[in-house]
């Protein structure tokens, strides 16, 4: 090991109070929260400081002080006194019998609920659709998803539709209707909409665009998938959201010339993703130049490539001096900062020019190539290979490795590990090594591995058992990988596909992205929740 880190020590609250406003000032807040030592008013001090007041800390606070301070700075919103407030997902888990009652109650006492008047009615879709499109997007989104299905399982009219899509927070309407089968009425409604000159569209973000494309083709609409799919061109801002939308455009068309367009564009994308990868392979054309640095041994002064303050510095640096970006690179080109390194030249490049390091090769000594790829593939994607990372949920280290399985794995390991360690790559490394040795368990496919990771093992298991994703099909295995219902994950799980995919090739591997995209419906290669 290149590298040792010495038992963390706690953090004085001065020392707390100089670090800049960040996730990792907020992740030593949240450890100095927890700390026995640390006395109610010092906690409440360091409280004030926090950039995100996240759930952590929130519950950290509130177990050391018995409350969570209210912030004086954010302003109170003007609420109607006649409005009773009851959230949507807690009318849900009420009986019909008790919401009429309350309802009836505060009628008599003048006021109102919307959510009662929806949720208490026979037919609760039906109000709906006579209300305001901000308040019925509002109740429709906070309701719970057992309650969607069982209620609201009814075509919009074409009128109210026409409305829903100038709303903002309709896009969060599409995406839950989109992801969940069960919601076939309302799926099918959304095939309707009209998307001339005239109609307020401009609202709808790229991801509402392109699912409502998912929507149609899931429908065999493909004339209005098409249709949806250009409108999201028009709003991709992006490479791989321009990308995602031509490598459909090319799976939908059926003219050989406008297939061979779309295909050229992918082919001239600067982007290394799934689909310019897939279009590779359908052209017979090798995959793009990637950039892996060799960079010399040495040493940084004045920094510490364990220290999360450190990193935040740099990225500071970055954000104030963005046309310096080149020189600040050649600082950190060493071989134990290859990750900081190719991270900052990547970014002053714009993105044009795709880094993929391989740091740490060491700790990886006697691992099979297909593991050393998928730790590469995880690491790059969760971190860029940045040991001192620390996310807003406060994942630690290269591997974003969360404190509730840090500790697990340091148990089944029969370890005493401080937190903190998991800022040297080389301990990151051994224990996302052992997460991955449990996930193989189950999972083979380096895309389902991915999905897990990210998303929890639960929810790779739901996915994959589901009756309508990952089976043979047209448009399969893309669709399904489209609309998986964790945003989050869905993204994860191609990046982390296509950079095994790179990573493989770079090791010797020789492989290509079509095999692994055909075999996603056979369990027998890719895990073991399925019926084989």
């Amino acid at each position: 090991m290149l590298l040792s880190i010495a038992v963390a020590q706690a953090h004085s609250l001065k020392e707390i109070k100089a670090m800049p406003k960040s996730i990792s000032k907020d992740y030593y807040i949240w450890r100095f929260i927890g700390d026995k030592k640390t006395s109610k008013k010092e906690a409440l001090e360091a409280y004030k400081w926090t950039q995100r007041k996240s759930a952590k800390l929130n519950k950290a606070i509130r177990k050391k002080a018995g409350h969570i301070p209210r912030d004086t700075k954010v302003k109170k919103r003007n609420v109607d006194p006649k409005n009773f407030i009851i959230y949507p997902a807690s009318a849900g888990k009420k009986s019909k019998k008790s919401l009429k009652r309350l309802y009836k109650k505060i009628k008599k006492q003048g006021k109102y609920s919307d959510v009662l008047k929806v949720m208490s009615d026979k037919n609760p879709f039906k109000v709906l659709e006579t209300l305001k499109p901000q308040t019925q997007c509002y109740i429709f989104n906070n309701c719970q998803s057992k309650y969607r299905k069982k209620y609201f399982n009814h075509p919009f009219s074409p009128k109210n539709l026409q409305k829903l899509i100038g709303e903002k927070q309709f896009n969060k309407s599409i995406h839950y209707i989109v992801t969940t089968p069960r919601l076939t009425k309302l799926k099918a409604s959304l095939v309707d909409i009209n998307i001339t000159k005239k109609t307020n569209i401009s609202v709808l973000t790229f991801p509402s665009r392109f699912l409502l494309a998912m929507n149609a083709i899931d429908l065999s609409k493909i004339k209005q998938a098409k249709s949806y799919l250009k409108l999201a061109l028009k709003k991709a801002k992006f490479s791989s959201e321009k990308d995602k939308c031509n490598f459909w455009l090319y799976l939908v068309s059926q003219d050989k010339k406008h297939r061979q367009k779309y295909l050229n564009r992918l082919l001239k994308s600067t982007s290394v993703n799934l689909y310019t990868l897939r279009a590779r392979d359908i052209l017979k054309k090798p995959y793009p130049k990637v950039i892996t640095p060799t960079l010399p041994f040495g040493l940084i002064a004045n920094f510490d490539l364990s220290n999360p303050i450190d990193w935040e510095k740099i990225k500071i640096e970055m954000k104030k001096r963005p046309k310096n970006l080149d020189r600040l690179a050649k600082k950190y080109s060493t071989y134990l900062t290859t990750g900081i390194y190719s991270y900052i030249k990547e970014k002053a490049s714009n993105y044009k020019k795709a880094y993929y390091p391989m740091p740490y090769m060491d700790a990886m000594m006697g691992l099979k190539k297909e593991r050393i790829a998928l730790l590469y593939a995880i690491g790059r994607q969760e971190s860029r290979f940045v040991p001192a990372s620390v996310s807003s949920s406060y994942a630690l280290g290269m591997m974003q490795i969360m404190p509730f399985l840090i500790k697990h794995l340091a148990k089944e390991r029969k370890e005493k590990l401080d937190l903190d360690k998991m800022f040297d790559p080389y301990i990151a490394i051994s224990y996302a090594n052992q997460h991955l040795n449990y996930l193989n368990k189950k999972l083979y496919h380096p895309l389902f591995v991915a999905y897990a990771y990210n998303g929890g093992i639960g929810f790779t298991r739901r996915i994959i058992r589901s009756k309508h994703l990952f089976k043979s099909g047209k448009f399969e295995p893309y669709l399904s990988m489209e609309i998986i219902d964790y945003e989050e994950s869905k993204k994860y799980g191609k990046k982390v596909l296509t950079n095994y995919v790179i990573y493989m090739n770079l090791l010797g591997g020789k492989i290509k992205i079509t095999p692994l995209l055909n075999i996603l419906d056979d369990p027998k290669k890719t895990d073991r929740y399925r019926k084989r």
